[in-house]
Formats: C-alpha cells, sequence, structure tokens
C-alpha cells in the first residue's frame, strides 16, 4: 500500500475545491461510509465492525502528522473487487473521515463504476468531473487517468465517494470533508 501513504498529503488541501461542488449533490442517496464503517464512527467501533465486514490483516499506525491509520485486507469469501483498504481518524478527532478501498487491477474500473453507480445513481456530469480532476491533479501522488464523483444528499453536503483511476491501480474513497478538516 504505498501509493495509499502519499494520499495523506493532499487529502486536506481537497476540502475548499470540495465545498465548491456541492450544488451539485442534490437529491443523492446517503453516503454513509465503507461496508459496515460508518463516517463518524470511532476507532473502536470501526475494529469491532471489521471481521464482520470481513477485512484480515489489520494494522494499525499513527503518521507523523498524528493521524490513526487502520489498514487491512478485504479477504475470503465471494470474490470481491477490493483488495486493500485504509481507514483514517485525522490527528485530533476520534471519528472516521477517510476510507479508500484500493484496486489492484485497472480492468476492475467497470466493474467498480457499476457497483457504485447501482448505490449512489449516476455520477456527477463529465464537465464537473473534469473540472475537478483539473482542480485536484496537481497535489496527486500520480497522474490520474480518470475520475468519477457522487456527492451526499442536501443533509450530507460534506460527504462524497470518489473514483479515481491511476495506471496500474483504482481507489475509491467514501470521506467526509467536514470531519477530515477538523469542522466536526
Amino acid at each position: 500500500m504505498s501509493q495509499a501513504r502519499q494520499f495523506r498529503g493532499w487529502i486536506g488541501a481537497l476540502a475548499p475545491a470540495l465545498l465548491l461542488v456541492t450544488g451539485a449533490a442534490l437529491a443523492a442517496p446517503a453516503i454513509t461510509g465503507y461496508g459496515s464503517a460508518e463516517l463518524g464512527m470511532s476507532p473502536e467501533q470501526v475494529r469491532e465492525r471489521l471481521a464482520d465486514d470481513g477485512i484480515v490483516e489489520v494494522t494499525e499506525a499513527r503518521t507523523d502528522d498524528g493521524d490513526l491509520i487502520i489498514d487491512g485486507r478485504l479477504g475470503g469469501g465471494t470474490p470481491a473487487v477490493e483488495t486493500d483498504l485504509r481507514y483514517v481518524f485525522p490527528a485530533g478527532s476520534e471519528r472516521l473521515a477517510l476510507v479508500v478501498a484500493f484496486h489492484p487491477e485497472v480492468a476492475d474500473r467497470a466493474v467498480v463504476k457499476e457497483r457504485l453507480m447501482a448505490e449512489y445513481g449516476q455520477p456527477w456530469e463529465e464537465e464537473m468531473a473534469e473540472w475537478w480532476l483539473e482542480q485536484l491533479a496537481d497535489g496527486m501522488p500520480a497522474t490520474p487517468l480518470d475520475f468519477s464523483a457522487w456527492g451526499g444528499d442536501e443533509q450530507q453536503r460534506d460527504r462524497f465517494v470518489r473514483l479515481w483511476t491511476f495506471e496500474d491501480y483504482l481507489t475509491v474513497e467514501y470521506l467526509d470533508t467536514r470531519l477530515l478538516s477538523g469542522r466536526e
């Protein structure tokens, strides 16, 4: 998960750009988190749910910035697209603000996007996604090839799901910008 460690540096810089596009998130399905781990949960609550979600090989670490990171691997059961997962609790907070699912196969992009569309509806219009990609691409650890985003409903204007396509992997991020920026 070496790419995963690079993401934390640019995540904090995303909040202003995310807030500019919240108007596009009207009437969207609720974004609650990943699996049974809900955004806003404590580390203890998330730990209790990992086994039920089939998460194995769980490790924990603190970043130099003080973020608590819980990493795991989606294991066993039916064939799963996601493999590596990262749960992020920002420094100074005991609330889950970000879950990143790392997909090692770019060829899985269509399956992943179809699953996200089934859960969250159509992604934002192509023009909005292109604009957002332009705003965020400079701070990325690798150059993204494609980007799709879904926003929360009117009560969740700070919650997003983002699908990033890179040359040799995909990521799906479930995030709450309010919790990431410490505005909780």
